[in-house]
């Protein structure tokens, strides 16, 4: 997966130390990680003392010293100290230089002390986990560093207490929290934003912060922001559909895809070399990075950035399996032979005190004491491997989860303008559907108009009643015929009036019959009033509303078109940015991280050399009598 070359070192202390080496090459099995690094990266940082002291935490010598370069000046002056001396000096180190627990609220919990130039601030792990979370919100396309895990749930249930408050783990935290803010240090974006500054600064609350702008203003849904600017959402943003965390891309049923959806076929710049990931002739893998002089689509920009993942994940599988177990198993026998070792100088030495030859006694004694100073070498070289290659090895693992989240917001984006082009569509159909129904309905109108059909009388209300009228004049008759004493009226008809009361007498036996049927008329009476409120009394009104609903609503999907647009192109535009910065750092990470696991077995072999050297010339001089 990695190559490293552990004789090119320019630095003469390091060339001292591999003196008559030859170079050295792990290859694992799999594909190899390109070097992107030129000579001028070749330099290694002076060698040091291997030996592990807790006072060396989060001491930051793997990223260099302070610039004694000459300070720049911003214009405008600063809004605080902290923004001074980070503007002034960007290659300060920040340094966590205390761990412990805090005097406030009876000292519940563990606090971090950051030391930026001249100024210190605390603060708890909590806080970390929020600042890493507002910058991922913040800048959406940056791979943002992760921080140390959390504690297992296995570890509260065996201990909750001590879960807390072990002092490997503050120990670890407090090295790891340091790489984190020193890898941000080292990222533009972060560093030039408001809210890392305020982090660091003492005066700042980080409660108030956290509810403040810009992270307050930062949509509920990141897919609802642009992608370099989440805090300042246009209107246009607002109108853009949210899509589902599962969603895919809809590619070609021809094209190969990945499992997010993106087309996996490589594209006509696929066999040309890529220049951040290979700087050597010869056969070669897919580039992992397009060339820069590439103007590329989207759809050409997948295979860089599937391959991209691909690698990844190859290498997170790699750091996570073969080499934790060999990590693991290595730092659990170094501690365990430290343990033997210290054993076995302590009898020695006690061996030596009841030894009645001189010669012999100081020769056993000197046996023990180089027994002894193996175990102090054994135990800083599981220190020093813990510390600058098992955790940093951990964190590489972390990073492969970092960067598929980054190119899944990529992605998601992608999806969102499909759905806003489908969206438009489907409103755009829709108002061609009612424009051409209203256009049909005015033609029939104009021609009723232009027939004359529209002057035809229609039917009076009076007029279609006049059937029940007649069947309820013989009645009349018959009485006439019965009665004669009370001859019909011979008059006007009845007005609407005296006919009304006539058509609201309802026999005994219906009404008693309506109360019988209560529920069953509660029920139907429900269904008619749906069924009226379902029939549209006013067709032609509808029509000419949902046009306008329409119209509003294509010009909303018109804007949102445009802002997504140009959010997948900002999107593709920074993730592919800040993926080159970080295949650099990646490969330079290994590349420390390897010259650093030989360093400590170099400095662990010296003193075992030195100290045996000596104990064997204290051997050659007992006395034969």
């Amino acid at each position: 997966m990695f190559s490293v070359f552990l004789g090119a070192a320019s630095n003469p202390d390091f060339d001292a130390d591999f003196e008559g080496w030859d170079i050295i090459e792990h290859d694992f099995g799999g594909p190899r990680t390109p070097s992107t690094v030129s000579e001028n990266h070749d330099n290694v940082p002076e060698q040091r003392n291997l030996s592990y002291e807790a006072s060396e935490a989060g001491s930051d010598e793997d990223y260099g010293e302070a610039s004694q370069a000459t300070r720049r000046q911003k214009k405008g002056g600063y809004d605080s100290r902290i923004e001074q001396i980070l503007y002034e000096n960007p290659e300060l180190p920040l340094l966590i230089v205390d761990a412990g627990k805090s005097s406030e609220s009876g000292g519940k919990y563990i606090v971090y002390t950051i030391r930026t130039g001249d100024l210190e601030v605390r603060r708890r792990y909590s806080e970390f986990a929020s600042l890493r979370e507002a910058l991922s919100r913040l800048h959406p396309t940056l791979i943002i560093p992760p921080i140390p895990e959390k504690h297992t749930m296995a570890d509260y249930a065996a201990n909750p207490t001590k879960a807390k408050q072990d002092q490997q783990i503050i120990d670890l935290r407090k090295r790891m929290l340091a790489v984190f803010l020193n890898r941000c240090r080292r990222m533009d974006e972060v560093r030039n934003d408001g809210v890392w500054w305020r982090f660091l600064d003492p005066n700042a609350s980080w409660n108030e912060v956290l509810h403040s702008h810009p992270i307050a203003s930062i949509p509920k849904s990141n897919m609802k922001a642009p992608p370099l600017d989440p805090a300042n959402p246009t209107p246009a943003h607002a109108f853009l559909p949210v899509p589902a965390s599962s969603a895919k891309l809809k590619a070609a049923s021809t094209s190969a895809t990945n499992a997010q959806g993106m087309i996996a076929q490589p594209s006509e710049y696929a066999a040309s070399p890529s220049t951040a990931a290979h700087t050597i002739s010869g056969p070669q893998l897919f580039g992992r990075i397009p060339p820069e002089s590439a103007n590329l689509s989207e759809q050409d920009l997948d295979p860089y950035f599937i391959s991209f993942e691909s690698s990844t994940k190859d290498l997170e599988i790699l750091l996570t399996g073969p080499i934790e177990r060999v990590n693991r198993r290595t730092l659990t026998h170094l501690s365990s032979l430290s343990t033997d070792l210290a054993e076995l100088g302590a009898r020695f030495n006690g061996f030596s005190l009841s030894e009645p030859s001189a010669s012999l006694a100081a020769a056993i004694e000197r046996v023990g004491q180089a027994v002894d100073s193996s175990y102090i070498a054994t135990e800083e070289l599981s220190a020093s491997l813990g510390a600058s290659f098992a955790e940093p090895m951990r964190e590489s693992a972390q990073f492969a989860g970092v960067v598929r989240s980054v190119l899944r917001y990529r992605v998601m984006k992608r999806v969102q303008q499909e759905m806003t082009n489908e969206d438009l569509a489907k409103k755009r159909a829709l108002l061609e559907q009612l424009e051409r129904s209203e256009t049909e309905a005015k033609r029939i109108d104009q021609y009723l108009t232009s027939s004359g059909t529209a002057n035809v009388p229609r039917r009076s209300t009076s007029s279609a009643r006049e059937p029940p009228q007649g069947r309820r004049e013989s009645p009349h008759d018959d009485t006439a015929s019965i009665d004669s004493d009370f001859p019909p009226t011979h008059g006007d008809t009845p007005s609407a009036s005296q006919g009304i009361p006539q058509q609201e007498e309802i026999p005994p036996t219906h009404r008693k019959s309506s109360s019988g049927n209560f529920i069953t008329n509660k029920i139907f009476g429900r269904i008619s009033h749906a069924v009226h409120g379902v029939v549209d009394a006013d067709p032609e009104r509808t029509r000419r509303d949902q046009i306008s609903k329409t119209r509003e609503a294509i010009s909303q999907l018109e804007q949102a078109q445009l802002a997504s647009a140009q959010d997948v192109k900002d999107a593709s535009a920074g993730v592919l940015k800040d993926l080159k910065r970080f295949q650099l750092e990646k490969e330079d990470d290994l590349k420390r991280y390897m010259l650093a696991y030989a360093r400590s077995q170099i400095e662990w072999a010296k003193k075992n050399k030195e100290t045996w050297e000596e104990a064997k010339t204290e051997v050659e001089k007992i006395d034969d009598n």
